[in-house]
């Protein structure tokens, strides 16, 4: 997951409402206050920056760190609704300025980035990957990149983080909301304060709904689309306007703050990208910061935020984070996920001197020469950069194959880069009927139906059973297949998962007639941990008297294997793949199988069926004979790579056997 900085700095504020302090002063009595930079906002900024940039450029033990998007949002609908509401009281605001405002502030080092990123992604990247990149910048360049990514990046898209633009989703949610907001303060200029506050509160109560329900049926749309973040920006908004309760005495001002601070601190560390997100698990963090603005002006919370180091971070927040994505998936596509420290702190100085160098030499100097300037000459030339930047990218995504041109087996490999989200993929999956993932339909209850006239194998599991599920009916047409597979759901009886992928298991488990059925076959992204629930599982389907066959852990890569396979023939290196695959899952793989054997399942090598040893000193094939990969990213099967796999697996499991 990935965000970017807030657009709003002290320079923003110059003749500009104040930071109301929300300490104890009526609402009447903050609205006229004098303007005063507030130092600890920068430094708030910073407190959310850093765990974001650290969890990218690998350090994992900040697993929430995302959660700086929540915080960043917060400040954002804060600092934009002081402004206008100010300007508005004054009798001074005008829509065009405040989009002045806006383009100056960010389009300058958001187009210096998209250059810089479009010229590296046309030297490093393969064909797909700048064809995708090209359409994220005209996506970007109308500011509707959160969209192009949720249409774009489904459930397999741990390879969404490798795009070099993806965090530009959440300038586009900042961007689609002020399209409307100012308009609605605008509209409300002579409602009562009290009724605005109502609307916002209203508005904020609708949104966190909205995203209670996608969190649950829509997760990916929750994540990237307006709807379900316009409360985040409202609960700044509240703080502006003084809808806070009055806190008089300061000791309890300051306990409050430094409980907010350890809040956003244990949500970097503690909440994870498979909780549902931003509702409920963005509350904790998001509220905190609304916290540390309302009341920490002043006291110890204040004094901390507002020490230099914090504050300079702040000060390059919005470039640090233009420039740390396209940085980071540019280095991972060369040299793999996985980062180690020296690549880490690499990272994290390539994405700190590139914010300094953009803030020094790009965001200052176009807001001192162009943020108070006159006319609508500023808003024609930023709608000509836009679109000239928009149909660069797509020209350049039309012109992928000559830009970087393959040879005809290469080109082969490559182009099942981001397979799964072709239509083709979607079928191997059974995504239309049989595989549940949050983005997709609901799952077909006929999925489950059992047949009266043939034999019936039942395969359960997550993407890495519903990977087989094609290849099983092609390579079994006298048996019926019984499919029940949702996204990141385990096939266990007390498994893990969001509430409506657990559904389908619930359902296949507990309303399943076994009796009718030949095999189950469990296949999964298993994990250590998972064992003693998978035998489990396995003993109570054996007393229901079905034969069970569990499919251990593939092969798995550190990167993409279409990506290897061509890296490593241009690189004259045939054995660059062997140095990616995860030891891991071949370790997994050799103390899962006595265990599950001796629980009285069928246990197969998945491992030992695709390679003719899983340990280093001997490679894995990386294609089929026409040069198909075996594996369209890190470990998912291509329908070739499935053929082949299972049917080395049925020549010696044999699925109909008497029980």
């Amino acid at each position: 997951m990935s965000i970017t900085a807030p657009v709003v700095t002290p320079a923003d504020l110059r003749g500009a409402p104040a930071d109301y302090p929300a300490t104890g002063a009526a609402p009447s009595a903050r609205i006229s206050a004098p303007i005063r930079y507030r130092p600890d906002i920068d430094g708030l900024r910073a407190l959310a920056i850093l765990p974001i940039l650290l969890l990218h450029c690998g350090v994992t033990g900040l697993r929430g760190g995302f959660v700086g998007v929540d915080v960043f949002f917060v400040i954002s609908g804060y600092l934009i609704t002081a402004i206008m509401t100010r300007d508005i009281e004054r009798g001074a605001f005008s829509i065009t300025r405040f989009y002045r405002h806006r383009i100056v502030r960010i389009l300058p080092a958001l187009l210096v980035m998209i250059a810089v990123t479009l010229a590296l992604g046309c030297a490093l990247l393969l064909p797909n990957q700048i064809r995708d990149l090209g359409h994220s910048v005209a996506a970007t360049s109308a500011f509707g990149s959160n969209v192009y990514f949720y249409l774009t990046s489904d459930y397999f898209a741990a390879a969404s983080d490798a795009k070099p633009l993806v965090h530009t989703w959440s300038l586009a949610v900042e961007e689609q909301f002020y399209l409307v907001y100012p308009l609605l303060l605008w509209a409300m200029r002579r409602a009562p304060r009290e009724r605005l506050i109502a609307v916002i509160a209203g508005l904020a109560a609708v949104s966190f709904l909205a995203g209670a329900w996608l969190a649950v049926t829509r997760p990916s749309a929750g994540f990237y689309l307006l709807p379900a973040r316009v409360w985040e920006l409202a609960l700044g908004a509240l703080v502006a306007l003084g809808a806070v309760p009055t806190i008089r005495r300061p000791g309890w001002r300051a306990a409050l703050c430094l409980a907010a601070l350890v809040v956003i601190a244990l949500s970097t560390v503690a909440i994870s990208s498979r909780w549902p997100f931003p509702v409920p698990f963005a509350a904790p963090p998001a509220l905190a910061a609304a916290i540390l603005i309302a009341y920490g002006r002043d006291g110890p919370s204040a004094r901390l935020l507002a020490s230099a180091p914090l504050r300079a971070v702040g000060l390059v927040s919005y470039s640090a984070y233009l420039w740390h994505r396209p940085i980071i998936a540019l280095y991972q596509s060369r040299h793999g996920s996985t980062l180690r420290i020296g690549e880490t702190a690499l990272l994290l100085a390539l994405s700190l001197g590139a914010a300094v160098l953009s803030y020094a030499l790009v965001e200052r100097p176009a807001s001192r020469r162009w943020r108070d300037g006159s006319g609508l000459r500023v808003h024609a030339v930023a709608v000509a950069l836009l679109v000239l930047t928009a149909l660069a990218g797509l020209g350049i995504a039309d012109a992928a194959d000559r830009i970087r041109p393959l040879p005809p087996r290469l080109a082969r490999a490559a182009s099942y880069i981001g397979w799964d989200a072709t239509a083709a993929g979607r079928r191997q999956f059974g995504t239309d009927r049989c595989f549940t993932i949050p983005t997709g339909a609901a799952f077909d209850p006929a999925c489950l139906a059992l047949s009266a006239t043939r034999a019936n194998v039942m395969l359960i599991g997550d993407s890495h059973a519903a990977h087989f599920s094609q290849a099983l009916r092609l390579l079994r047409p006298d048996v019926h297949v019984v499919q029940a597979t949702a996204a990141g759901c385990r096939p266990l009886l007390r498994g893990g998962g969001i509430a409506r992928c657990r559904a389908v298991m619930e359902r296949a488990f507990t309303q399943t007639d076994f009796t009718r059925v030949d095999t189950v076959i469990l296949s999964a992204l298993w994990l250590p941990f998972e064992q003693p629930t998978l035998l489990d599982t396995i003993r109570s389907l054996r007393a229901r008297g079905v034969r069970v066959v569990v499919l251990g852990p593939s092969v798995e890569y550190d990167t993409d294997l279409p990506i290897l396979v061509v890296r490593g023939a241009r690189e004259g290196d045939p054995r660059l793949a062997d140095r990616y695959r995860i030891d891991a899952r071949a370790a997994l793989d050799r103390v899962m199988a006595a265990p599950v054997r001796a629980a009285g399942a069928t246990y197969v090598s998945v491992i030992a069926a695709e390679c003719a040893s899983p340990d280093r000193a001997t490679s894995c094939p990386l294609t089929t004979r026409d040069g198909t990969p075996l594996h369209f990213d890190h470990s998912h099967f291509t329908p070739a790579g499935a053929r082949l796999v299972l049917g080395r697996v049925l020549a010696v499991v044999p699925l109909t056997s008497p029980r």
